[in-house]
């Protein structure tokens, strides 16, 4: 039964069981555990795919039966009911919170006939005032993200509120203050009230979605659900963990700021824009290709401009209707979506052993990309969205997004369509499937696809980070049954495993001894990387470091097999304790990690460092915020040339890298007294080797069009 059916059912149940007090416990049971799934469904279909089947008032009229359940029997009440836990459903638990001055949102325009129909108004408008009819507008990228208004009170940071219906709002104050960008405490005694917009990097939400991915978990559809969704959440700990940042855009209250003041001085500011346009330069630059796709590559998801008169006196005598104000007004990108044709569907093994159906395209081109197939991630979505093969269909691509199907055109079917039917046998190794919930498995211990996507997975820069093992070289050892498991890796370095691997071709001595480097190295990589190598189904890069912390001891797998640990770890869930004790209490898993040991593989919880020991090292460093090349790549060039990477700024912290609006760690390092080297240029001239890195990056110059 699909959700729109389950939805259906549950309708008509409550629409003939309106008077829950006639009812019994065990007639209610069963039925508020499905009544949960299909909330929990449909709030996943409203906030991260949005793409919602049912309207506002239906889904009202669940949710208030679910409550209704849950007040006459309160014994019933689980951890996962959307009244315990916020799936999207702020105004349940939040305090609200009035806004001193509304907070209204922009009119929106889509083309150039928009544009100059609105600057003529303006003009009349001013005419009538006796003003100066030439407008100057300035121009700003239009953030993709969740309005907030925060309130300063002499210096503090005292309140955030969610912008709401413009006039009152949710207080999300104790998530907001975990924002490490926010200044909690102003250089200026300043009653003010100011405008923000909250962001997921698309960096974090790209690491997000992965770890989401490897957990078998649907990713993010995009970064402003993801945004918003954190700040939804119940706990401040757990928004920490999700790196959101925020700019200011807006000033809320009448305040005046000393003449020496600048806004930047103050807030973090992004700080692109271009001023002093007439209407025609405003077109030109909103109709050219350049400044959408200058966007599209920036770490913030933005989904038009927004445009501005400029002028004080006639922004004052335009001023605002009662929904818009007239000053400014945004320009929305059109829509990221393309249609094509499912020409036919494959079926993928992962290292899970869950085998994805993934759709094969006619070539379509959409952001510039390319886009030839798209995951179908399980049968459930085939049947929610009905889709079939030979079905015309509607992509989505914001950005660097992962092509997502919005819906199929059901008007192009011609009757030719078929059917997407399960995998009765794996495709790769032909053993039979099994179906558990949503997916469906390979049974075969030994599939080689299944073993590839292992070591890949295992080798990769996250996990033990083992240079030379490429894709094409993973499908030669599994192929060839060199590498049967991720132990067998450690197998390379023996010389008669080498002279095997010389014979094929691609492989000679300079690629042999790479590798042999590469997995040498990796018996130092700290517990946390291995753990995140193995491949534990719900553990990902990020409880992996989190499990690893809270071991103490040696004999590691007690604590990984006592589910009382594991449950005292901080942001861990049941299924994550389940997964983690089966894992480690297999026999297969003992044995492995035996051999492990054996190869010399580090195991023990108390050795962190993944790079040199202090001694050995030239010296160490922490990097902030943003540059023209990306930070991963700055840490990982200096790591290899001999300095030990702080995550955050310490004590013995040699040396503080900063780029463009940096914030909390560039204050942690100025109160730590630390040595700090600014901007791009002068980072270079102290470390010279990192010049190399330009050459490599292709990203445009950020001049280029803000």
């Amino acid at each position: 039964m699909n959700l729109s059916e389950q939805t259906k059912t549950i309708q008509w149940f409550i629409q003939t069981h309106n008077d829950i007090g006639k009812l019994s416990e065990k007639e209610v049971s069963d039925f508020y555990i499905e009544l949960i799934d299909c909330l929990v469904d449909h709030n996943h279909l409203y906030y991260i795919e949005t793409n919602p089947i049912i309207s506002d008032k239906e889904y009202d009229e669940l949710f208030d039966y679910l409550k209704k359940i849950e007040e006459h029997f309160p014994q019933l009440i689980t951890s996962n009911s959307p009244t315990q836990s916020l799936i999207g459903q702020v105004s349940e638990w939040f305090k609200q919170a009035k806004h001193e001055t509304k907070l209204m949102s922009l009119e929106n325009t889509y083309n150039a006939k928009n544009l100059e129909e609105r600057n003529e108004r303006i003009k009349k408008i001013l005419l009538k005032a006796d003003l100066q009819t030439n407008i100057s507008y300035r121009v700003e990228p239009k953030f993709d993200g969740l309005s907030i208004e925060l309130i300063y009170k002499k210096w503090e940071f005292t309140q955030a509120i969610t912008r709401g219906d413009g006039r009152v709002g949710d207080d999300v104050t104790e998530n907001v203050r975990t924002i490490k960008n926010i200044p909690k405490k102003l250089k200026y005694p300043l009653d003010i009230n100011v405008r923000w917009e909250v962001l997921m990097p698309k960096s974090i939400w790209k690491e997000i979605n992965k770890e989401r991915g490897e957990n078998g978990e649907t990713p993010f559809a995009n970064t402003r659900n993801a945004a918003a969704g954190s700040i939804k959440l119940l706990d401040p700990k757990e928004v920490n963990k999700r790196e959101l940042v925020i700019y200011i855009y807006d000033i809320l209250n009448d305040v005046d700021l000393p003449k020496w003041v600048q806004l930047q001085d103050i807030f973090p500011v992004f700080s692109r824009k271009k001023i002093g346009l007439h209407i025609g330069e405003i077109i030109s630059l909103c109709e050219d290709s350049k400044t959408k796709k200058f966007l599209e590559e920036q770490d913030s998801e933005f989904d038009g401009l927004v445009i501005k008169v400029e002028n004080e006196e006639q922004r004052k005598i335009i001023w605002s209707t009662d929904h818009h104000p007239r000053r400014a007004v945004a320009y929305k990108f059109p829509a990221q979506l393309a249609a094509t044709q499912i020409l036919s569907v494959d079926f993928q093994v992962g290292r899970t052993w869950i085998i994805t159906p993934v759709a094969n395209l006619e070539p379509v081109q959409l952001s510039w990309a390319k886009l030839q197939r798209v995951s179908l991630h399980n049968f459930d979505f085939i049947k929610e969205k009905d889709i079939h093969v030979h079905d015309w269909i509607r992509l989505q691509r914001s950005g660097e997004v992962i092509p997502y199907i919005v819906s199929v055109i059901t008007d192009r079917r011609t009757g030719e369509e078929k059917q997407i039917h399960p995998p009765k046998h794996c495709p790769s190794c032909h053993e039979p499937v099994t179906n558990i919930d949503i997916h469906y498995y390979c049974t075969n211990t030994h599939c080689p696809e299944k073993t590839k996507q292992q070591i890949q997975h295992f080798v990769s820069k996250n996990c033990m980070d083992i240079q030379g093992i490429g894709e094409s070289i993973v499908d030669i050892l599994v192929e060839n049954k060199i590498i049967e498991t991720v132990v067998d890796i450690y197998k390379l370095t023996d010389q008669n495993t080498q002279i095997t691997l010389r014979k094929f071709p691609g492989i000679g001595d300079k690629k042999v001894a790479e590798m042999a480097k590469g997995v040498e190295e990796s018996k130092k990589k700290p517990l946390r990387r291995l753990l995140n190598g193995l491949g534990i189904p719900h553990v990902g890069k990020k409880m992996a470091q989190d499990i690893s912390e809270q071991l103490h001891h040696k004999d590691f797998i007690k604590d990984l097999t006592n589910e009382e640990f594991l449950s005292n770890i901080y942001g861990i869930g049941e299924k994550t304790v389940q997964s983690v004790t089966s894992f480690f209490t297999a026999k297969h898993t003992i044995k492995l990690l035996d051999e492990l040991k054996a190869y010399g593989v580090n195991l023990d919880p108390k050795k962190h460092s993944d790079t040199l020991k202090a001694s050995e090292a030239k010296g160490s460093f922490s990097i902030t915020w943003s540059f023209d090349v990306p930070r991963e790549k700055i840490a990982d060039s200096l790591q290899q040339h001999g300095y030990i990477f702080h995550e955050s700024p310490k004590k013995d912290t040699d040396v503080m890298l900063i780029g463009e609006n940096a914030w909390s760690k560039k204050t942690k390092a100025e109160e730590l007294w630390l040595n700090i080297i600014q901007g791009w240029e002068n980072i270079v001239k102290q470390f010279p080797f990192l010049k190399e890195l330009i050459k490599e990056n292709n990203k445009p110059k950020t001049q280029s069009l803000f």
